[in-house]
């Protein structure tokens, strides 16, 4: 495969085009060699508005790569929808057909209350919370509160890859 990534850039934002037959590792391979270094025209402080064309992806394919253009240190505003839940100030939400995804350590005194499930790529920070309908999943420690099944829905689930002190 000669160029399994194409990325495009306009006032709306960057769209990345991926070759169907790519795997994901030669597609995150790509970004990171493409967006990494200090020549990149696509690394500013406004947040950036990411779509992707070319390969059917699915929801954790598409996390991975928003997850490696923010820790490449693009400022990622959304993907493709606008955002359906109410977040207090939160600049680092990337919304899916599926839910939301949020980039970053939520810090003492912030809150997300999401009306679908949410993955929080990062740390509940004591002090900090996430309140959700549908299921929560934190890849880091959850110091915080979380709730799921907010409005009663009984088989709805906290997950964190660790639990904090005080949980």
């Amino acid at each position: 495969m000669k160029n399994p990534v194409i990325i495009k850039g306009d006032k709306g934002g960057i769209h990345i085009i991926i070759d169907p037959r790519a795997t994901l590792n030669e597609v995150l391979f790509q970004l990171e060699y493409k967006l990494k270094g200090p020549h990149s025209s696509f690394r500013n402080s406004k947040p950036i508005n990411v779509t992707f064309e070319g390969k059917d992806l699915q929801s954790d394919e598409k996390r991975d790569i928003l997850f490696v253009l923010s820790k490449i240190g693009l400022n990622i505003c959304h993907n493709e929808k606008k955002q359906e839940n109410k977040i207090n100030a939160l600049s680092n939400v990337l919304t899916d057909k599926d839910g939301l995804f949020y980039i970053g350590n939520l810090k003492n005194g912030q809150s997300i209350n999401a009306k679908c499930s949410i993955i929080v790529l990062g740390n509940v920070e004591k002090g900090a919370s996430v309140y959700s309908l549908g299921n929560i999943v934190i890849t880091g420690v959850l110091d915080g509160i979380a709730k799921a099944g907010c409005q009663g829905k009984e088989d709805a689930f906290v997950y964190s890859l660790i639990s904090g002190r005080n949980n």
